[in-house]
């Protein structure tokens, strides 16, 4: 008997932490996030002709993006705070240990796609001695978009991406998605 009163109570217990407290903030919506399937890789080989795996320097991927959202300034903005993943491959016809990898942020309206506002960034990764294969994540960046009586944050979607020559873009258009 006492564990179907425990059982039965429970719901109510559940209920008493639903009175009307003024300090409890909602949840904020946050615009919704994405990798721009065709700028998810980035390849570079040694200048030269042949693209192989002999004068592969590196290979990169991006493998996600986290983050939330907080009021801004008079509840007037959304801060949007994301950090990318990022997967490096070392190849063997890499010269350096470091590798800088060129990546953008774009906000887009959710209604027509049209770009509101792009930021690029460079990450640094440096392979250690025998390391071939590195994780890492980019520093947090923090975004504010406007929200009022006409847009609110589900309005927005932010699209992350590597920057990416004409040839970079066909490459990953040949071999599709990895």
């Amino acid at each position: 008997m006492g564990w179907r009163f425990v059982l039965a109570a429970l719901p109510l217990l559940a209920l008493l932490g639903c009175g009307n407290n003024t300090n409890q903030r909602l949840p904020l919506a946050c615009p919704r996030p994405g990798l721009l399937a065709e700028g998810a890789d980035l390849t570079r080989y040694r200048p030269g002709a042949v693209r192989d795996l002999t004068t592969l320097e590196w290979d990169a991927r991006l493998t996600g993006i986290s983050g939330g959202c907080n009021p801004g300034r008079g509840n007037r903005s959304v801060d949007v705070t994301l950090t990318a993943g990022f997967s490096v491959e070392r190849g063997v016809g890499a010269e350096s240990r470091a590798v800088d990898l060129p990546w953008f942020v774009a906000v887009v309206d959710a209604n027509d796609e049209r770009i509101l506002n792009r930021r690029s960034f460079t990450d640094r990764v440096v392979f250690g001695r025998n390391e071939t294969r590195l994780s890492v994540q980019s520093e947090p960046i923090t975004l504010s978009l406007p929200v009022g009586e006409n847009r609110r944050a589900t309005d927005y979607r932010v699209l992350v991406s590597f920057e990416l020559t004409a040839e970079d873009l066909e490459l990953n258009r040949r071999r599709g998605p990895r």
